[in-house]
């Protein structure tokens, strides 16, 4: 799961219905600028020098396959985002806050007209037995204030279900981070992202077993070599080692790691290199740590001290 500079966002061609989704129609494709092509140019050199000195077949081999595909239940709080747009529906991912709220990226739901949260997937194609699907209105989206879709910036989202969701093995909330880890950077942890986006440059369509990836997190210092002027304090950025990472249909899902037992979100799908998913370039995330006085105010989730 790799993504381009551009948002992580699969839209598709036609308007969905809760219980008749017409998967086939569902397409990943980017609505986000595509900051690439204001790269500087001894940069878009390096970039371009990388490509051509890739080894055969890196291509093809460097992505979420790198990964692995999730098993049944392994990410309770991964869900499926279906946002009805005037032009089509679109895929995201998103995280369980509560049984009412889920967590997602602004720029997948800043301009939905409401949509479904599917609950419980491990193949969100069928109605599996493990699945709830809830929808969602447009009064129930509360974007951040400071949202801004050209720079790709406070890129938060919180959303309202128009009825709880029920608990299960294979639906549970994520743990957000403690207030006292404002200021913590976690970098050179291990993070893993889920979600169903695509999984390769070559295909076209998101994946549709959900998937998942682990790589370490950076400083933004060393984040910001690969998106200069682009990566904010309230980014936090994920390796691109071995071509892993986040793609398009992946934008609001989850980067967590493991704390003392406990599966711990500190980001959420922001964006990517636009050239492509599987080319070694980090992929970056709104930092959660630097907006949970929002979400707290914005859901019904307790915050931890």
């Amino acid at each position: 799961m790799k993504f381009s500079l551009l948002a992580l966002f699969a839209l598709a061609c036609a308007v969905m219905a809760a219980d008749d989704i017409d998967w086939s129609k569902v397409r990943p494709m980017t609505r986000m600028p595509q900051y690439w092509r204001r790269l500087p140019k001894d940069l878009l050199k390096q970039y371009l020098t990388e490509v051509r000195n890739m080894p055969a077949g890196a291509r093809d081999n460097a992505r979420i396959v790198n990964g692995y595909v999730a098993q049944p239940g392994q990410f309770p709080y991964q869900v499926a985002i279906l946002s009805t747009f005037p032009t089509g529906s679109g895929l995201c991912g998103g995280s369980v806050l509560t049984a009412n709220y889920v967590l997602t990226a602004a720029h997948c739901v800043d301009v939905s007209n409401g949509g479904l949260v599917i609950y419980g997937a491990q193949d969100r194609t069928v109605n599996e037995p493990s699945q709830q699907r809830i929808a969602f209105e447009q009064s129930g989206v509360r974007l951040h204030p400071n949202w801004n879709p050209a720079l790709i910036r406070y890129d938060i989202a919180t959303i309202r279900v128009v009825s709880p969701v029920t608990f299960s093995d294979r639906i549970q909330p994520v743990t957000l981070p403690r207030l006292s880890d404002v200021g913590n950077d976690f970098a050179g942890l291990i993070g893993t992202v889920s979600g169903f986006g695509r999984f390769s440059d070559s295909i076209q369509e998101a994946s549709a077993i959900l998937r998942y990836v682990n790589n370490p997190i950076q400083t933004n210092l060393a984040c910001s070599v690969r998106f200069p002027g682009v990566v904010q304090p309230e980014n936090i950025c994920l390796s691109g080692d071995s071509g892993r990472g986040a793609c398009q249909g992946d934008s609001g899902g989850p980067l967590t790691i493991v704390r003392d037992g406990t599966t711990v979100q500190l980001g959420v799908v922001s964006f990517g290199l636009a050239l492509g998913c599987e080319l070694n370039w980090p992929s970056v995330f709104a930092r959660t740590t630097s907006f949970l006085a929002w979400i707290g105010e914005n859901s019904d989730v307790q915050l931890l001290p």
